[in-house]
């Protein structure tokens, strides 16, 4: 993908989120972020050509998939242009360095991440959802009530010139998320090598075991396979797949599963960093 200076890259969050950590990753400092409260936000900034590109979370390594983001790629057919693996550690951010903390901030996956540290040292402290981790930091600061705090990002903290109460507070230190790049028109790099596809098949006794067959004899890596309803047809499931390959022997792979399914669309052959 071409990366022109100024780029407009949507994202779900705020200046110092996550995602616009993993943003400047992929496409560097200079672009400016567009800011979403959620995904579907994000998707329709880029339907309505607000930005050119965008970056979603799409799985982390101990809250599991945000089945949100399946659907929204399944409907826009944004292809997929790239992914990104960001280590996620939290910090317990205050006004002030010492103090009495009565509520705490953020969004839902990044408490969920921190229940058992905060099960421990702030077993009284009202946790109150938000959307967006950086966004809970700016809202406490805006705050005249003390005992206010927030999990968020390193970069947060710096950005609104907020002390760290307490570092690193994630319950698991091997946490990461994997974070989607999606671009209306994008083509596949020529160093592709990883396809996230989604399909469904045609019912019949041993049709997704025979597709997996098919991949394993071509020497094709499944990296995750994860199931979602169809919608208006219960107990029937579509199929997200995602293969550690690209290009021809992808290709001739799909080529035989074909007949073995009701649908299939490539979501994106892409980069996949680490």
């Amino acid at each position: 993908m071409l990366q022109l200076p100024g780029m407009r890259i949507a994202i779900q969050g705020v200046a110092a989120s996550f995602h616009d950590t993993a943003a400047r990753q992929w496409f560097g400092d200079d672009i400016e972020t567009v800011p979403g409260e959620s995904f579907s936000e994000v998707f329709a900034r880029l339907a309505r050509h607000e930005a050119d590109a965008a970056v979603v979370a799409m799985e982390n390594s101990l809250y599991g998939s945000i089945h949100q983001v399946y659907d929204l790629l399944e409907t826009y057919r944004y292809p997929i242009i790239g992914e990104i693996h960001l280590p996620i550690n939290q910090q317990l951010i205050t006004k002030h360095d010492t103090g009495l903390i009565t509520k705490i901030y953020s969004h839902p996956v990044a408490l969920a991440q921190c229940e058992q540290y905060l099960d421990v040292n702030y077993p009284e402290a009202e946790r109150i959802e938000y959307h967006d981790t950086a966004a809970a930091v700016e809202f406490i600061k805006q705050q005249s009530q003390t005992g206010l705090a927030a999990i968020a990002s390193r970069e947060a903290a710096k950005l609104h010139g907020m002390p760290i109460r307490a570092e690193n507070i994630e319950d698991n230190k091997a946490n990461f998320t994997r974070f989607l790049v999606i671009q209306p028109g994008g083509t596949a790099p020529t160093d592709a090598n990883r396809t996230s596809l989604v399909l469904t098949t045609d019912h019949t006794p041993g049709a997704l075991a025979k597709i997996l067959t098919t991949f394993a004899d071509y020497g094709i890596n499944l990296s995750k396979l994860q199931s979602r309803p169809i919608t208006g047809e219960p107990w029937k499931y579509r199929f997200y797949l995602v293969l550690d390959v690209a290009g021809s022997r992808l290709h001739q792979a799909l080529s035989e599963i074909r007949p073995l399914t009701r649908s299939l669309t490539i979501l994106g052959e892409y980069r996949h960093n680490i």
